[in-house]
């Protein structure tokens, strides 16, 4: 059996260290809801896009912890004179997928908790956390899940540097919707492109709402961020043809050195490895058209 057969990361349970957040904006915004991965013990690495116009001068994080009928919200408030949310510094909004990637701070032992049940049309009822923790006690499912939330095996960050590869191990991400896990597995080649510095691959079941998600190799690697899927129309034979791509940044050099210079001595703590060569192969795949599609993306933005 070769590593790329191995399944060490494809239950939802290998994903308790990615979960669905919510943001409150400041008045007069609407919210949002997307994903994020932790990466460190007080440190959750999303999409860029899900926090920097909402957290541009104030925010609240609302973290979902369960995938129960009563689950808890780990909350912090961004400001900015004590930030929790930091944007790459050369993410644009104006600019697809590239550079698509930032920091949550949110230490779930000391941030303020709210507990709920679930209830119809996404409205949540607060209650007492007197009656949060008799549920617990009761279904014990909930009380070890609750316990790998607060802590869970945190995954290693793949370092990508300066070449064109394929993804020499099988790939997915998990989708949460109202505290529902899905496990989505990628049966398609994924490639890497230097030019670009950003993976991509046929979509495979990954939509709004998921934009901040850990992508993951079976074999349990953190090698990038949900960011966005790009859509091309073209004729082939006198046929329309459609192609939908999963395109996503990677842990390339300017994210670890925004990382470090974000985290300061929890970077130090950090499980990293080399992508190459260790879960990448080099490819001499031909990368025009996936080129032209970005830049015209990005021309027209």
């Amino acid at each position: 059996m070769t590593v790329t057969d191995e399944t060490k990361h494809s239950s939802k349970e290998d994903f308790y260290h990615t979960f669905e957040y919510f943001v409150v904006p400041g008045k007069g915004q609407q919210g949002g809801k997307c994903q994020a991965t932790r990466i460190g013990k007080r440190w959750f690495a999303t999409a860029a896009h899900c926090v920097a116009k909402l957290c541009k001068k104030s925010c609240t994080i609302r973290m979902d912890l369960l995938e129960q009928p009563i689950s808890s919200f780990a909350e912090i408030t961004h400001t900015k004179k004590e930030p929790a949310v930091f944007v790459h510094p050369d993410y644009s909004e104006d600019i697809f997928v590239s550079n698509d990637f930032a920091l949550i701070r949110l230490d779930f032992r000391r941030s303020k908790r709210l507990y709920y049940k679930r209830g119809p049309n996404n409205i949540s009822m607060l209650m007492p956390k007197e009656q949060f923790d008799a549920f617990l006690a009761k279904n014990r499912k909930a009380k070890s899940q609750y316990a790998h939330v607060l802590s869970p095996q945190i995954p290693a960050i793949a370092e990508f540097d300066d070449g064109n590869y394929i993804l020499d191990r099988k790939m997915s991400v998990i989708s949460i919707f109202d505290g529902k896990r899905d496990v989505k597995p990628d049966p398609n080649p994924v490639y890497y492109v230097k030019k670009l510095g950003i993976c991509y691959t046929k979509n495979f079941g990954v939509r709004k709402g998921m934009s901040g998600s850990g992508v993951m190799t079976n074999t349990g690697e953190l090698i990038g961020i949900v960011s966005g899927n790009l859509e091309m129309n073209h004729v082939r034979n006198g046929k329309l043809q459609q192609q939908d791509w999963f395109v996503f940044p990677v842990f390339n050099k300017s994210f670890i050195s925004f990382m470090r210079d974000t985290m300061g001595s929890d970077f130090d703590q950090l499980d990293r490895k080399d992508a190459f060569p260790y879960l990448v192969r080099k490819t001499r795949q031909n990368f025009t058209s996936i080129i032209e599609m970005m830049n015209n993306v990005n021309s027209a933005e």
